[in-house]
């Protein structure tokens, strides 16, 4: 059982947070109408002061950052397809790091295509950062949080492709294919136990069926292969997943159960959860609970929480999740333990006020090595023009390890950002 957060920006920093509204992502686009191309154009320019940046546990220092960040989207859509592409980058000076330049490119593509029976999407990801602005705690492409440290330029590149088909009928089934690979440029970089990181590649495989036994009670399965390679390993390492349920749909929400076995080369798992959704007028609320039992005979527990809240003027999010994976950049079993509370006020018609906390702990299962990174954000923002928004926030950041280290870091900054929409 693999329970996985919507993506964040908190645990990179209040500056990411910002730069997110900078970009030209088609959820965020204009009124558009099917059959054209949209041009979204994407410019935010910002400065942020911080005490400790990084932040480091040792010789941490202030530092003052500009930075500029241009953006372009595109995206055409048809009733039955759509294909967008979105890229970005940033123009960044900072006083103490001495990182003077282009920093942290990242592009993405999508293609969707539907029938009224199957459905075929196609992504693409590329990211580079600095592990020196964004240390411990990041999230790649497929969202899943990983810990990094050290002074390296981290890129991750992903390809993916899902097709599934019988939708209209009573047995539905999934393909999905998932590529992911990382390289390290330009310094040193180590994961949760310590250890060094070096390039590393993913192959993911994965099937799926549900059978709708009758109008409200559903029989599911899945079947998972991951091949994982690296620079210091010189064999590949495989891990095998099957997991089987049943879903009943009920009035105010469906009730589920499911079993998961795991077949990975630090040995054997066994998980088990059972699972609620309430749809409730203010929002809906999903709840798992379960257990996972580990080849090193300990039993741990997992599950998730999740609910959002929508009010007249205000949103409430919250995420909980807990499990037990070894997709990560050591394939290291890894007890992972995520929240994410976030809030959101309209004050006027202009502006809004957000406020957010989100932390991620994991303990390493063979070593017991632990990491614990939390980010707390607050951010006031007010639209100028209908193009033009300007933000003003605060940032403070914790982060500790099983070494004893510790470090935090309170940051502030300004904003100014702009979207310009055209299409034909």
């Amino acid at each position: 059982m693999t329970v996985m957060l919507p993506p964040r920006a908190a645990l990179c920093g209040a500056w990411l947070t910002a730069w997110l509204a900078a970009l030209p992502l088609a959820s965020h686009a204009q009124a558009y109408k099917t059959g054209g191309v949209q041009l979204t154009f994407g410019n935010a320019v910002g400065f942020f002061a911080t005490d400790n940046e990084g932040p480091r546990t040792t010789e941490g220092e202030p530092n003052f950052t500009a930075l500029y960040t241009p953006s372009l989207n595109l995206l055409t859509e048809t009733p039955n397809s759509s294909l967008g592409l979105e890229a970005a980058s940033n123009l960044r000076y900072g006083t103490a790091s001495g990182n003077i330049g282009v920093t942290a490119p990242r592009l993405n593509g999508q293609y969707r295509t539907s029938s009224a029976n199957a459905g075929l999407e196609l992504t693409g990801q590329f990211r580079q950062r600095d592990l020196g602005e964004e240390k411990f705690a990041i999230r790649d492409t497929a969202d899943r949080t990983d810990f990094v440290n050290g002074t390296a330029t981290r890129q991750n590149t992903a390809l993916e492709a899902n097709v599934d088909w019988g939708r209209a009928s009573l047995a539905a089934f999934g393909l999905s294919a998932r590529l992911n690979q990382t390289t390290y440029s330009s310094g040193d970089a180590s994961g949760l136990n310590g250890s060094s990181l070096s390039d590393n590649k993913r192959l993911t495989l994965g099937a799926n069926t549900q059978l709708d036994l009758n109008q409200a009670l559903q029989l599911h399965g899945a079947l998972g292969y991951s091949q994982f390679e690296d620079d210091t390993s010189v064999d590949d390492s495989e891990t095998y997943t099957l997991s089987t349920g049943i879903s009943l749909d009920r009035p105010l929400g469906a009730l589920s159960t499911e079993i998961t076995v795991t077949d990975s080369p630090g040995g054997q798992r066994y998980g088990w959860t059972a699972g609620r959704t309430l749809d409730l007028p203010l929002g809906p609320v999903t709840a798992q609970l379960g257990a996972m039992a580990l080849p090193q005979d300990e039993t741990v527990l997992i599950g998730s929480l999740s609910t959002l809240r929508t009010f007249a003027a205000s949103a409430l999010n919250f995420e909980l999740s807990r499990d037990v994976s070894s997709l990560n950049e050591q394939n290291s079993e890894r007890l992972t333990t995520q929240v994410l509370v976030g809030y959101t006020r309209a004050l006027t018609r202009d502006t809004d006020f957000q406020v957010s906390l989100d932390a991620v702990h994991a303990r390493d299962i063979a070593t017991d090595s632990e990491s614990f990174d939390a980010t707390f954000d607050a951010i006031y923002s007010r639209a100028l023009t209908p193009d033009w928004t300007g933000d003003m926030g605060y940032s403070y950041r914790y982060l500790e390890d099983t070494l004893g280290d510790s470090a935090q870091a309170n940051t502030i900054y300004v904003s100014l950002r702009r979207k310009f929409v055209t299409s034909y």
